[in-house]
Order: structure tokens, then sequence, then C-alpha cells
């Protein structure tokens, strides 16, 4: 059964700034692009069988039921609800920063 994505607004958010940081500051546009390109054709992957996707290893992530995939550098953080067969992308994050703080210290919205 393939489930619907949803993205939410602060993923979106963390996704144009990624692609932003890439164009702008680091001056290169093809890879902005390219991050572009990569994260919509992972995020769509996740319309079929999302839930192979292990849970994050911490406990109180772990417990919200919060997921991830790797697209190059960055993290996209995602949740299935089964009830509605919705996959809610929650933020899109760099590898390297605090991401467990981050998501811990912010309440998660599907908003």
């Amino acid at each position: 059964m393939n489930y619907a994505i949803h993205i939410t607004g602060k993923a979106e958010r963390d996704l144009n700034e990624a692609a932003d940081y890439i164009e702008f500051t680091l001056l290169n546009s093809k890879a902005a692009d390219d991050l572009l390109d990569k994260a919509e054709q992972e995020i769509n992957k996740l319309a079929f069988m999302p839930t192979k996707f292990k849970t994050v290893d911490d406990t109180v992530l772990s417990a919200w039921g919060i997921r991830l995939i790797v697209i190059n550098n960055y993290l996209a953080f995602f949740n299935v609800d089964e009830n509605t067969k919705t996959v809610h992308i929650i933020r899109f994050l760099y590898g390297k920063r605090n991401w467990i703080s981050i998501l811990r210290n912010e309440p998660i919205s599907f908003d």
C-alpha cells in the first residue's frame, strides 16, 4: 500500500535553507540543485514501505516514532502515521548538527 507524503513547513524551510547555503555561501548552484533533486527522489521513495527504516537510536525520539533517511550529508527525519497512511517529514538537518538535541527540545509538529 502506498503512503501519502507530507512535508511540514519546518522541514521545507530546512531544505530550502540547506540549498540556499550551498548555492549562495558555498557558491555551488549545481550542488544545491542536486541536493533538492536527491531529496525529492529519496523522500518520494518513502511512499513505499516507510517502516522498513528503523527508529532513531535515541530512546525519547524512538518512543515518538522518529525515523530517518540519509540524503547526502543531511538527515530527513520522519514519522509514519499508520491510521492515515501518511509519512510526515518533520525536519531536514545537516548530519553533523546535534540533531538529537534539536529534535528533543522543540515540539514535533506535523503542520
